[in-house]
C-alpha cells in the first residue's frame, strides 16, 4: 500500500531542523504535514479533516505549548493518536497531560527513531482499523434505513390499491355514462351553439382517456412497489415513445415553472418494464428540473432517444447548475443528495442506476458545473411484436 493511501501524521515543531530530520526519517514511508506553528498546525486540521490519523508536537513553541495544541486537536480531529515531544523539564506537564487524556503517548527528546516508527505504525494501523469500523457502520446504518424502506414501501403499495380500485370502477362507469351525456348536450348544442361548451365536451373523451391511464399506471406502479419490495423480477417490454410521452405529463407540474421540456425520437421497444421504465424517465426529469434553481437563465430540459446497433440509447440532458466533479460519483450512492433538508431522498439516482442495471443496461453521467448535465442510458432492444 503507498504512504498516499494512508492516514496522514501531522508534525508540529517551530524548529525547521527538527521537521527536516522527522521528514528524513519518515518522509517515504508516511504521508507527513510539517508545520512551524501551533496555528498553522490547526488550521491545516481543520482543511484536512479525516485524513490527520497522528499528531505530533513539540511542547516548547511561542504563544501555544505543544499540550494546549493537541487539546484543541482533539476538537478538530477526535479520532487521531496525539503524540508530544518534549524535554525533561516538562515532564509533570505532559504527565498530567496524558491523565486528562489529552495525549496519548509522549517522548523524551532525543526521541529514538525506532520507538517513534513503531508507535507511528501502530498508531496508522489503529487509525485504518476506526476507518473501516466506520464505514462497516454507516453501511449497515445505510441497509438499515433502506430495509425499513422496503417495508414502508410495500405498506404504501397494499394502501394504494384500494383507492386505486374505487378509481378503476368510477373510471370505467364514466367512460360508459359520458357517451351519453354527450349526446343530449351536442342535441342542444344544435339548436343553442355554445363555444365553451362545446369545446368543453369535445375535450371529455380526452380527459377520460387520461384519466384511464392515469389508473392504469397508478395500479402498475403499485404492483410495481409490491413486487420491488419483494424483490420479484420480471422481464417486461416497453415502448419507449409512449414511456416517455407519459413521464412527461406526470412531470408538468414540477417543470412548468422551471424549464421548456422537449422530447424526440422514433417507436422503438425496449426490455424494460414499463412501470420502472416510466419511474426512471420520470426521476431525471425531475432531477433536471431541481437543478435549474438560480440558474440565471431559461431553463432547458431534452428527452431524446436513438437507435444504436442493438440498443437504444436514452438522453435526459439539461442546461441546470450541473453537479460537481468531486461529487459525480456519490450522486449514485444510497442516501446521499446534494439537495436541501426536506426536497431530496437521496434515492433517486441510486434506484434509476440500480432498476437499469437490472435490465442489462448501463447508466453514465457527464455534468459540467454551472452548465449543465447530461445522463445517457443505454437500454437492449426488444424485438417489435
Amino acid at each position: 500500500m503507498s504512504p498516499y493511501d494512508l492516514p496522514a501524521v501531522l508534525y508540529c515543531d517551530d524548529d525547521a531542523l527538527n521537521l527536516r530530520v522527522f521528514d528524513a526519517n519518515f518522509g517515504q514511508r508516511f504521508r507527513i504535514f510539517r508545520c512551524s506553528s501551533p496555528n498553522e498546525a490547526l488550521a491545516l486540521l481543520e482543511q484536512r479533516r479525516g485524513e490527520i490519523g497522528v499528531v505530533i508536537s513539540d511542547q516548547r513553541m511561542p504563544g501555544m505549548s505543544g499540550v494546549e495544541l493537541l487539546e484543541r486537536a482533539r476538537t478538530l480531529a477526535p479520532d487521531a493518536k496525539r503524540m508530544l515531544v518534549t524535554a525533561y523539564a516538562d515532564l509533570q506537564a505532559v504527565v498530567d497531560a496524558v491523565n486528562r487524556g489529552q495525549v496519548t503517548r509522549y517522548f523524551v527528546k532525543p526521541w529514538d527513531r525506532a520507538e517513534m516508527l513503531a508507535a507511528l505504525e501502530d498508531a496508522l494501523k489503529i487509525a485504518r482499523l476506526e476507518l473501516k469500523i466506520r464505514e462497516v457502520e454507516s453501511r449497515m446504518m445505510k441497509a438499515e434505513r433502506l430495509a425499513t424502506l422496503g417495508q414502508v414501501t410495500a405498506g404504501i403499495a397494499h394502501e394504494l390499491m384500494g383507492p386505486v380500485g374505487y378509481l378503476s370502477q368510477n373510471v370505467s362507469a364514466l367512460r360508459r355514462d359520458i357517451d351519453q351525456v354527450i349526446e343530449y348536450v351536442n342535441k342542444h348544442l344544435a339548436s343553442d351553439p355554445d363555444r365553451a361548451v362545446a369545446e368543453t365536451v369535445k375535450d371529455l373523451p380526452s380527459l377520460i382517456g387520461d384519466l384511464s391511464t392515469g389508473t392504469e399506471h397508478l395500479r402498475q406502479v403499485a404492483h410495481g412497489l409490491k413486487a420491488q419490495a419483494r424483490g420479484d423480477e420480471t422481464e417486461q417490454a416497453a415502448e419507449i415513445s409512449e414511456v416517455v410521452s407519459f413521464a412527461v405529463k406526470l412531470a408538468r407540474a414540477e417543470v412548468r415553472d422551471r424549464a421548456r421540456l422537449t422530447s424526440s425520437g422514433e417507436a422503438a421497444r425496449v426490455l424494460f418494464g414499463p412501470v420502472k421504465l416510466c419511474q426512471v424517465v420520470l426521476n431525471l426529469i425531475v432531477n433536471a428540473a431541481q437543478a435549474m434553481e438560480g440558474i440565471g437563465r431559461q431553463g432547458k430540459i431534452d428527452v431524446r432517444w436513438t437507435m444504436q446497433d442493438h440498443n437504444v440509447i436514452l438522453t435526459v440532458s439539461d442546461n441546470g447548475c450541473g453537479i460537481p466533479v468531486e461529487l459525480q460519483e456519490k450522486v449514485f450512492q444510497p442516501l446521499f443528495t446534494t439537495k436541501p433538508v426536506g426536497i431530496g431522498t437521496g434515492l433517486g439516482l441510486s434506484i434509476c442506476k440500480d432498476l437499469v442495471t437490472q435490465y442489462g443496461g448501463k447508466l453514465k453521467l457527464s455534468s459540467v458545473p454551472g452548465e449543465g448535465t447530461d445522463i445517457e442510458i443505454t437500454l437492449l432492444r426488444a424485438p417489435m411484436p
